[in-house]
């Protein structure tokens, strides 16, 4: 027994003095001085925005002594509505096409057309012979009555009537001025034409002729030499042009009579006053 004991207690104090030859290179059993160091721990980087614990070996994560840790929020109880969204802004708002409502026309009175003045143009009046000698200045023979309510009814002013001395004129006198027209009576024959009565006659229609005037006589005698005279001292024609005016206006050369006296008596006019 002790010689077993003996042999054992040899055999390590050799295994002891050889140390241990296994390759994991711990020797701890094997008396190594230089033990192999400690494992290290190696902890994971951070998160942003929360404070890391420590990680210790084997335990639950250690906050630093000055770390600030935020509370989850508490749900809130109230009833109270959520504050409403802030408006937007003229840059957030996208630019609208705004249109205007459709204009609507107002119904407009009419304007009254001008007052016109008769014009050959325009539709006859019931006057026989009825001619335009110039601008406001119309001729023709004895007008009706409805010719009267024309001439009142186109403005014209004055009616002047040529008519020999001998004749009375007093119906149509009041026949005129009954429609508020001026009535001018202009007294002529063969022995009494002579200059100043073709002056007159001159005058009174350069007068009329600012407001509208309308001369006649009876059968064109009387007014066709009074209208060849205006226009040859009036217009200032030849011969020719006032023969070719006046024919238009009552004078024939061709007709004996009183036609042919009052023609007579133009040219000793125009002879007296050539001198």
């Amino acid at each position: 027994m002790r010689h077993a004991i003996w042999l054992t207690m040899c055999a390590g104090l050799l295994l002891a003095q050889l140390g241990c030859r296994h390759p994991c290179g711990r020797r701890p059993l094997c008396g190594d001085r230089n033990p192999a160091p400690p494992p290290k721990f190696i902890a994971a980087p951070p998160m942003l925005g929360q404070p890391q614990g420590i990680q210790q070996s084997g335990g639950f994560p250690v906050l630093p002594p000055d770390a600030k840790v935020e509370q989850p929020g508490v749900p809130s109880i109230s009833k109270t509505p959520e504050a409403a969204p802030p408006p937007e802004t003229k840059r957030d708002v996208k630019p609208r096409v705004q249109l205007y409502a459709p204009e609507v026309d107002e119904p407009r009175p009419t304007p009254e057309p001008p007052a016109q003045k008769p014009s050959v143009q325009a539709s006859l009046p019931p006057i026989p012979q009825f001619a335009s000698v110039r601008d406001n200045v119309y001729a023709g023979l004895r007008p009706p009555l409805d010719g009267l309510d024309w001439l009142h009814d186109n403005r014209v002013a004055t009616v002047v009537q040529i008519r020999l001395p001998d004749v009375d004129g007093a119906a149509d006198k009041k026949q005129i001025e009954k429609r508020n027209t001026r009535y001018v009576s202009f007294e002529v024959s063969p022995q009494t034409l002579t200059k100043e009565k073709a002056d007159e006659f001159i005058k009174l229609v350069r007068a009329g002729a600012k407001q509208g005037v309308f001369v006649y006589d009876q059968d064109g005698s009387l007014a066709g030499a009074m209208w060849y005279l205006y226009f040859r001292h009036g217009e200032y024609l030849d011969d020719d042009a006032s023969q070719l005016r006046a024919r238009q206006l009552g004078l024939q050369l061709n007709r004996d009579g009183q036609h042919r006296d009052m023609w007579l008596a133009v040219q000793k006019v125009l002879s007296e006053n050539s001198k």
